[in-house]
């Protein structure tokens, strides 16, 4: 008699297990699609300007957006000497200089971006 209630116990402790453990690997999962879908969104915009993204398009100009801010005239300024500097005939580089560009563009369409967003939320 002593046996069947062990048995029964250990089956019973067995299937609860199971199905957590089960449980806990479903939410997991869940997770772990999100975070990758969340990644992959990030990874497109990125494509679409070039495959920068906006630190590093700070980082490439030399600009800090917290301290100079975002500024058409700071951007054009940065990459007018860069791109000049390494232009190919110079001894520099066709690379840099799209890297240059590119940053360039990137920031140049967040000022955009967040001219829109505050002239929608004026109407508003």
């Amino acid at each position: 008699m002593a046996h069947r209630i062990l048995v029964n116990v250990i089956f019973t402790g067995a299937k609860v297990f199971g199905t957590a453990f089960s449980e806990a690997y479903k939410q997991a999962a869940s997770a772990g699609a999100r975070q990758s879908a969340s990644a992959a969104a990030k990874a497109a915009a990125a494509s679409a300007n070039g495959g920068i993204q906006l630190d590093e398009a700070c980082k490439i100009l030399d600009l800090d957006m917290k301290k100079d801010g975002l500024s058409e005239s700071n951007i054009n300024e940065k990459y007018d000497y860069l791109f000049n500097v390494n232009n190919k005939e110079k001894g520099g580089s066709f690379y840099v200089q799209s890297k240059v560009y590119y940053a360039k563009e990137r920031l140049l369409g967040e000022i955009n971006y967040r001219q829109e967003l505050k002239k929608e939320t004026e109407n508003q």
